[in-house]
């Protein structure tokens, strides 16, 4: 009996340990990918563009704040080019969904450009859908309450929330990178 019980409790306390090194994958992205791996995604068409690409179409913009880019940000989202050969974000399907992909890199200790954090931009009736589709991939939410929905663990977050503008948005970050973009946008003294 004493065995079945010290079996449980070690069982138990294992659990949490497993929790933290979860990995939220999407399949086309996962918390802290570098750069590389993502450019080289299952991307069915179009191309992930970045802030920090020489080669850049003009028409594609990407607005950081000048401490985001002394901090090594790197921007970057799906692009196709239209028939009269202007660059327009891509949507990519998500759960059944098209949604918009944006993501911020951020180079590790190594210099290796990482992602701290990707955004989706998807159609507010796709909430229940990505929802759902999430708890298939993540497992049980730790908080969920109207119209948003969260899923952490000790490497990374994944959050969905409806907004009134129409829209959902969601994210997956990868914590550390995330808590050392801001420890460094924090350190950096404001330049004008």
């Amino acid at each position: 009996m004493r065995i079945i019980v010290c079996a449980l409790l070690l069982t138990l306390l294992a659990l949490p340990a497993g929790a933290e090194d979860h990995v939220y994958d999407l399949g086309f992205a996962h918390a802290g990918m570098d750069l590389a791996e993502f450019r080289n995604g299952p991307w069915d068409q179009g191309r992930v563009i970045c802030s920090s690409d020489d080669d850049r179409p003009a028409e594609v913009e990407f607005f950081l704040p000048k401490g985001a880019l002394r901090a090594g940000v790197s921007r970057c989202g799906l692009y196709a080019s239209d028939d009269g050969g202007r660059w327009h974000l891509l949507p990519k399907s998500v759960a059944g969904w098209p949604g918009e992909v944006l993501a911020l890199f951020l180079p590790d200790q190594a210099g290796i450009q990482r992602l701290a954090q990707l955004k989706l931009v998807l159609p507010k009736a796709a909430f229940d859908d990505l929802a759902q589709t999430w708890d298939h991939l993540f497992g049980l939410p730790s908080f969920r309450r109207d119209q948003m929905v969260r899923w952490s663990s000790g490497a990374a977050d994944a959050t969905i929330i409806g907004d009134d503008g129409g829209h959902v948005q969601a994210y997956l970050v990868d914590n550390s990178l995330q808590s050392r973009m801001n420890r460094r946008l924090g350190q950096m003294p404001a330049q004008h």
